[in-house]
Parts: structure tokens; C-alpha cells; sequence
């Protein structure tokens, strides 16, 4: 039962009943889904609002594709067993380093798809904060294409502050692949670049 991402019928179909339970209760939108790359290395870079992140974005990649999850929500077993399923594997925030790069760097270096989420944590008021490098560094490593995804009106859903989801409307937007050419020189330097890339779409949208 445990796929691990890859595109299997149980993948697809859990894909597909996701994605109408979310259009049911979140009236969710998706623009620019059909800009992912068919294959290739691929770091997909989201903004952080929501435990449902992975389950939002993943509904409309229609490949192989793993994410990294906070440690703590396996604790919980049936969540964990759909975590896992969806392609999640565990990073300890106390030690993000603890094997979680060297799996990160295999993935890509299968040519699989691998979704970051560098803020480190949820934003409590949607608004983007600061990246961290780690995924800069694995681009760089491994010339995987950046596609960096955008998830608005997530905290209005169920942002930190809030015990339960409530309903309301969420849009994820898939913008334009950043290829290995056109990388920034250094980590630092990258991951301000691909938050300069949300950042307008953000103001563009206002």
C-alpha cells in the first residue's frame, strides 16, 4: 500500500478523490499546474501556510514526487501511513541534517521531483518569510530545475493560531521553472531569488 509517491493507480486515485474533497470544502483553484516538467530532477519550492501544503500541491503533479515532512506528524499512525503514501519522509526540526540531505540529494539525483518547504515552518499570516539555503544548495549540487509554487489563502483555512480547518477558498499557483542556467552564483543568493519570484507574484496578485 505504501507507494512513496511514485505514479501508481493507487497514487492516481488518491490524487483524484483528494482533489474533489478539496474543491468540495476549499474551493480550491490550481493555475499553472501544467508548467511541472514531465521528468528531470525538479525542486519544487512552496511557500508554508498549512499541514495540508503537501496534499495541495501534490493533487496536480502527475509524476513520481516526495516531500519533506515534520518528524511529529508520524507520530500519529494513520496519518503517517498517508504521509508516507503521498511520498512524505521525516526531517527532525532539532536536527534537519540528520539524513534528511542525503536523502533530498538521491531523490533528485534518481531524477525524481522533491517538494521544499524553506520557510522551516507556517507563516501565521501568509505573508512570505525568510528562506533557508538548504534547498539553494541541493540545486546547485545538482542542477535540478526550480518550480516555484505559491499557496494563497491557506492561513484563512488553517493557519497556526487555529486548533480545525475551517472551510474556505485556497489558490495554488505553479509559476515559471527556474532552469539550472539561469541560477544565481551562490546558495544565499539563490534562495533570494526564487523568494523574489514569489514575492512579486504575491504584489502582482494583490
Amino acid at each position: 500500500m505504501i507507494d512513496e509517491g511514485k505514479n501508481t493507480i493507487g497514487i492516481k486515485l488518491l490524487r483524484g478523490t483528494l482533489l474533489l474533497l478539496m474543491r468540495l470544502l476549499f474551493r480550491i483553484e490550481h493555475y499553472g499546474w501544467e508548467r511541472i516538467p514531465a521528468n528531470g530532477p525538479l525542486l519544487i519550492i512552496s511557500n508554508h501556510v498549512t499541514y495540508f501544503d503537501p496534499f495541495w500541491i501534490g493533487v496536480r503533479c502527475y509524476r513520481a514526487i516526495r516531500f519533506m515532512a515534520w518528524d511529529k506528524l508520524f507520530s500519529f499512525a494513520p496519518a503517517g501511513m498517508l504521509f508516507r503514501w503521498f511520498g512524505a519522509f521525516p526531517v527532525s526540526l532539532t536536527n534537519p541534517e540528520s539524513g534528511a540531505y542525503k536523502r533530498a540529494l538521491n531523490t533528485l539525483r534518481r531524477g525524481e521531483a522533491l517538494v521544499i518547504f524553506p520557510e522551516g515552518g507556517r507563516s501565521s499570516d501568509g505573508q512570505l518569510m525568510p528562506f533557508k539555503e538548504g534547498f539553494a544548495h541541493l540545486a546547485l549540487r545538482t542542477g535540478a530545475t526550480i518550480l516555484p509554487v505559491l499557496i494563497q489563502g491557506g492561513e484563512r483555512v488553517w493557519g497556526p493560531a487555529m486548533r480545525l480547518p475551517r472551510p474556505g477558498k485556497v489558490r495554488v499557483n505553479f509559476l515559471e521553472p527556474l532552469p539550472k542556467e539561469c541560477f544565481a552564483k551562490t546558495a544565499r543568493e539563490l534562495a533570494i531569488q526564487v523568494r523574489s519570484m514569489m514575492e512579486k507574484q504575491v504584489v502582482s496578485s494583490q
